[in-house]
């Protein structure tokens, strides 16, 4: 339910009846944790136990889960470009904060969810301004709730993305930091999954990815009716906030899927080794699918 925007190109293929164009029947299934979860785990057992075909993560969490999951590949990428939801990540302060660098967070809390993209985006992204001995990265989990430890000021920073990044705005947050992040979102299936289900979903998918980003301001109220649902259980005065952020929110754009490849991962494990955030010896034979052009053409 809190990070919807993920799966949102999948369901305006639904409700535009693209997918079953293509022979697909789609089930969802709302997995939402009652409590503290590790997605790691939640989304590697899902797979594997068929409760779900395909799930999305930030490129080095899916490297990551990979690794620890046999039976398992990432198929896919959809990579950044200016507008797309993988490239909304910013770092926010409040706006009597004093910051004005983000040099001057170095030491300072910075809420992020630790094994998701905002502590990978954070690291990448800092890194320009100070070393990572430097980060104080602190665990708080979904944005919505990063969202919350900033306006309450429980940390001095938060990685936000939208729509929280647009909420956040609205709370008068400052942007000190914007992405520059070139890492893909990537989506993970199973190795035995059938090729040919695989390419329809993609091109049900690719298919509604081109009427949002053709229309963005058609799909706004769909966007902004799988916000409700967290809005629902925010302090009052962020619900007053929101109701205007629904009128102008924006809908992000998407880069279309394609196939993932060696390169990438070659490029990804080895900045992720180099800082310490992988283990050493594996290959990109362990990760990438055996088989995209099956997919992909």
């Amino acid at each position: 339910m809190y990070n919807f925007q993920w799966t949102f190109p999948e369901m305006v293929a639904d409700e535009l009846g693209i997918h079953a164009k293509h022979g697909l029947e789609v089930k969802w299934r709302d997995v939402t944790p009652a409590g503290t979860a590790d997605k790691a785990a939640l989304y590697t057992q899902l797979l594997r136990s068929k409760k779900t075909d395909v799930y999305h993560a930030g490129e080095w969490v899916c490297i990551l889960r990979v690794l620890g999951s046999e039976g398992s590949c990432i198929v896919s990428k959809s990579v950044p470009s200016p507008g797309t939801l993988n490239s909304t990540f910013s770092l926010f302060v409040r706006n009597d904060s004093g910051y004005t660098s983000p040099a001057m967070l170095a030491g300072k809390p910075i809420a992020i969810e630790v094994g998701t993209g905002s502590y990978y985006t954070t690291v990448s992204d800092l890194e320009r301004f100070m070393p990572k001995s430097s980060m104080k990265l602190v665990q708080v989990g979904e944005p919505h709730k990063r969202f919350l430890a900033l306006l309450n000021g429980e940390v001095e920073a938060a990685s936000l993305l939208s729509p929280w990044a647009d909420v956040g705005k609205a709370a008068s947050f400052v942007e000190i930091l914007k992405t520059r992040r070139s890492n893909p979102t990537t989506i993970v299936v199973r190795r035995d999954d059938d090729p040919d289900k695989l390419r329809r979903f993609f091109k049900a998918t690719n298919a509604a990815i081109d009427r949002m980003n053709k229309k963005p301001d058609d799909f706004r109220e769909l966007y902004f009716s799988k916000i409700e649902p967290a809005l629902r259980e925010m302090p009052a005065r962020v619900k007053k906030m929101a109701e205007g952020v629904g009128k102008t929110l924006p809908v992000p754009k998407w880069n279309h899927w394609v196939a993932y490849e060696k390169r990438d991962f070659d490029k990804t494990y080895g900045w992720m080794v180099e800082r310490g955030l992988a283990p050493r010896g594996h290959t990109s034979e362990e990760v990438v699918a055996a088989n995209p052009k099956e997919i992909f053409g």
